[in-house]
């Protein structure tokens, strides 16, 4: 063969051997686009499955937190009644009392509403000159 066949066969080759890769690129771009989108799709939906099980676990949360507070209140309320059904007027007038003297202050008591059992407090300020 003469070196101009050679060369126009081998033109050709080279030639039929770059559209065949231009094709094969093009082809393989378009598959993996729809491959990539495919895979973009799959993992938008684990992260969405993943953000469902997370709101479901604040919720759950958030319900224990309520029910903490109610038990928390009820008990407060229990604990209120009982001490509401003891208390007498004498013993919250004590109380008070035990609690000026603690105080350290000069005071005066006076109880004058046998109504509501408290005393009428009075304070002397002590001055040296």
């Amino acid at each position: 063969m003469s070196d101009k066949k050679l060369s126009t066969l081998l033109i050709i080759i080279i030639t039929t051997f770059s559209v065949i890769l231009l094709f094969g690129t093009i082809f393989g771009y378009k598959s993996f686009s729809r491959y990539q989108k495919r895979a973009d799709a799959e993992n938008a939906v684990k992260v969405t499955a993943i953000q469902i099980r997370n709101q479901e676990q604040r919720v759950k949360i958030a319900k224990q937190k309520a029910e903490i507070r109610y038990v928390e209140a009820t008990g407060i309320r229990r604990a209120q009644d009982a001490i509401s059904k003891t208390l007498t007027p004498l013993y919250v007038q004590h109380e008070m009392i035990q609690a000026l003297s603690e105080s350290g202050a000069s005071t005066v008591y006076i109880p004058t509403d046998p109504a509501s059992g408290l005393p009428v407090v009075t304070t002397r300020n002590l001055v040296t000159p």
